[in-house]
Order: structure tokens, then C-alpha cells, then sequence
């Protein structure tokens, strides 16, 4: 165990300077991509088992002011995530996970200089994965599964943050200010020491109180892990969003939307028993992005854990 957590503390060390050598980037509205229940989509359910993760994870953004010509607005976000996955029967999971964030949000140039950093719980997201198909090859020691994930983020997180008495931009606040249901599936083979994972998945947003409606979106995800011992894995992933503009009811928000592509490395350690942890980044390579906008990488940790 000790040289897995000496494997580990290297891990960690390289993460968090990846971190603090992140660039500012740009456009909120295109930050996430990838599978919104990656936690639940390694594997098919397991009756009456429960999984546990703490996620933590680390973006910045920044975009050019639609409110204020010659403005920028940035943001540097930390979000820490509970998550459960429960399983009730062999094919189905049953997800929440539950952010809590901290939004460093800054409006600077054209005359301004304002910030503000809201904290506290952002939008909870309900989500399920029914695995509808599998088929186990046992002379080939290989598994395949499909599934197909729906869920909603409820508006649970605060929407209306000022600074000197005006609200701050949608993509500073904690919440959205809407639901938003979401609609996808995923795919998995396994055949150790070789492991695949595909999903795509379709956003959609209600408009908020404040007449601002975020564009549909659409994440996917494809993933291959190479398993050269049972404690320990390497993963190498393609992820990838494309958002439509943002709308204040019928206005086109100029600076938001558009499409990423990232690579994904990653690695996960077998610490001890069924407790794994992980590291994960995301580095754009290509964007194709309306007005002025980009993206910097988003570093992922977490701690994972399986109850039987």
C-alpha cells in the first residue's frame, strides 16, 4: 500500500501545479464537456451496492463583456462534489451529486474595475443510468454494456449575486437559475488490460427568472484505460461541447457558445480495498467559439469508494 500512496502523493504534486500554471481562459458557457455521471458510467449497477466520490475540480474563463464594450469578465472556479451513485437493482443507477463552489468573477477594462466571489452550493444534479443491454464473451473475457442516462440540474444555487448593487453576469453566479434536463447514453467494453468508454449526452435549460436562457448544449466523451495491473490505470480521453449562444429573451449573447475539443489524460490508483483515487485534466486543443472567448485547462481529483 505504501508504494501505491507514494505513486499517488507524485500525482497529486504534478496536479496541483498544473494548477496553479493554468492560464486564464474564456467562455463559461462552453466549460463543460465530457459525461456529467462519469461516476456512474465505468460499469454496469450491482444490485443494492452504493458508491461515494468527492470530486474536486478547478477551471478558469474569461469572455468579453456583452454588457459593457471593452470590458473583460473572468472567472476562476473551484468546485468541490459530493457525489452518490446508488444501485437498487443490476441495471440501473441512481446519481446525486451535490457542488459546492467558490466563482472568483472580475469585470476589468473600459473604464471598470469590479469583482466579487461568490461561494456556496451551486445546482444539484439528479441524474440515472439504465443499462438496458449487456453481453458477457466468457472464452473472450469481455464485457459490453449500453445505457441510457437521463437526469435534471435543479436550481438550487443562489442566482442573484451583486457587486455595488448590480447583479453580476449569469456565468458568475453559483446557480443557473433554471432546469435543466438532460438526456444521453454511454457505451462500455471491457477486456482487461484494455477498457473502452463512449457517451454523449443533449442539454437543455429553462429560462431563468431574470430572462436569461443558456443555449442547448451537447457533451460527449470517448475514453480508453489500459489496466497494466489491478491497482492502478491510465486513462487517455477525447471530450468535446458544443453550446448554442446564450439568449436575454430575444437578444443573442455575442461572447457565448460555441464548440471545444480537449484531450483527457488521467490515472487512477488502487490506494487500499475499494478505495481508488483519480487524477484528470482536460486541455483544449481546438475551439471554435463565438466572439471572444477560450478555454484553459480544468484539473479533476477525487477520492472514490465502493460499498458492497
Amino acid at each position: 500500500m505504501l508504494h501505491r500512496l507514494a505513486i499517488w502523493l507524485v500525482i497529486s504534486t504534478f496536479a496541483m501545479a498544473l494548477m496553479v500554471r493554468v492560464p486564464v481562459a474564456r467562455a463559461c458557457s462552453v466549460c463543460e464537456s465530457g459525461d456529467p455521471l462519469v461516476h456512474a458510467s465505468d460499469s454496469a449497477a450491482h444490485a443494492n451496492r452504493l458508491r461515494l466520490a468527492l470530486d474536486f475540480q478547478y477551471l478558469t474563463a474569461t469572455a468579453a463583456s456583452d454588457d459593457m464594450p471593452g470590458a473583460t469578465e473572468s472567472i476562476n472556479q473551484f468546485t468541490l462534489q459530493p457525489v452518490i451513485v446508488y444501485s437498487p437493482s443490476p441495471q440501473l443507477n441512481l446519481i446525486l451529486q451535490a457542488p459546492v463552489m467558490r466563482k472568483h468573477w472580475t469585470l476589468t477594462g473600459g473604464g471598470t474595475d469590479e469583482r466579487q466571489t461568490p461561494i456556496g452550493l451551486g445546482d444539484l444534479d439528479l441524474g440515472t443510468r439504465w443499462f438496458f443491454w449487456q453481453r458477457k464473451n466468457w472464452s473472450a473475457g469481455s464485457r459490453q454494456v449500453l445505457g441510457l442516462t437521463t437526469g435534471v440540474y435543479l436550481p438550487t444555487g443562489p442566482n442573484d449575486a451583486k457587486s455595488d448593487g448590480m447583479r453580476i453576469d449569469d456565468h458568475a453566479q453559483l446557480g443557473r437559475g433554471s432546469f435543466e434536463p438532460y438526456l444521453g447514453a454511454t457505451y462500455a467494453y471491457h477486456r482487461d488490460p484494455w477498457n473502452t468508454f463512449a457517451s454523449a449526452t443533449a442539454t437543455a435549460h429553462t429560462t431563468n427568472s431574470y430572462d436569461y436562457h443558456y443555449g442547448t448544449g451537447l457533451q460527449w466523451a470517448m475514453r480508453e484505460d489500459y489496466r497494466p495491473r489491478s491497482w492502478i490505470a491510465f486513462e487517455l480521453g477525447a471530450d468535446g461541447r458544443y453550446a448554442m449562444q446564450d439568449k436575454i429573451g430575444r437578444e443573442i449573447q455575442e461572447n457565448t457558445g460555441g464548440l471545444v475539443l480537449a484531450v483527457a489524460p488521467g490515472v487512477a490508483v488502487n490506494v487500499v480495498s475499494n478505495l481508488w483515487l483519480r487524477a484528470h485534466a482536460e486541455i483544449p486543443v481546438y475551439e471554435r467559439l463565438y466572439g471572444a472567448q477560450s478555454l484553459g485547462v480544468t484539473m479533476s481529483t477525487s477520492v472514490e469508494m465502493l460499498i458492497q
